[in-house]
């Protein structure tokens, strides 16, 4: 599955910095898919490193409270990665397979799926690509559809697409300018 191509004013906004967040309702879940695009000032193979190495997860992702790289063979990477929910929710703990693939200097993607854990279902991808056809920034296009077996409230739902989002980006921003 392909990003469609960005129109102008799409890539205009991205171009300035904004962080772009949506939902989309896809065949037949009524749980909506997250859907996050944005603009990283870095070449697409610095993001991805950050990305491609689930283990440091933990270190700069917002509300990741662990995170380990549990095998890899060839192109899948297992990844238990342990969310911190906010009082008074449980931690959300899973296991994911994720499928690498990388054509250097044009495209790479992380896509997952769960194995085990506390979501009945929790998958999704990351796609890196040049920006605007500028190999010195990345455009990043994050999406999930994730569905815990806790009841989480919609005020907390909510707050994921306002605020985690954009700070999950601003956070791959800050450690790709510190060199991670």
């Amino acid at each position: 599955m392909s990003t469609p191509p960005l129109d102008a004013p799409t890539t205009a906004r991205l171009a300035r910095g904004e962080v772009l967040v949506r939902t989309e309702h896809r065949g037949s879940s009524p749980q909506p898919w997250l859907v996050v695009d944005a603009m990283i000032a870095a070449p697409p193979e610095r993001v991805w490193r950050l990305i491609d190495l689930s283990d440091n997860y933990a270190r700069y992702m917002p509300r990741v409270k662990t995170s380990k790289e549990v095998s890899r063979r060839g192109d899948e990477v297992r990844t238990k990665m342990t969310v911190d929910m906010p009082f008074p929710l449980k931690n959300l703990t899973a296991t994911t397979v994720a499928k690498h693939l990388v054509d250097p200097g044009v495209r790479y993607e992380r896509s997952w799926r769960l194995e085990s854990g506390d979501y009945h279902f929790n998958e999704g991808r990351w796609v890196f690509r040049p920006f605007d056809d500028d190999p010195e920034k990345t455009y990043a296009h994050y999406e999930i559809h994730v569905l815990p077996k806790i009841k989480i409230p919609k005020a907390i739902q909510g707050a994921v697409q306002e605020r985690a989002m954009p700070k999950m980006i601003d956070a791959l921003r800050q450690e790709v300018r510190r060199g991670g």
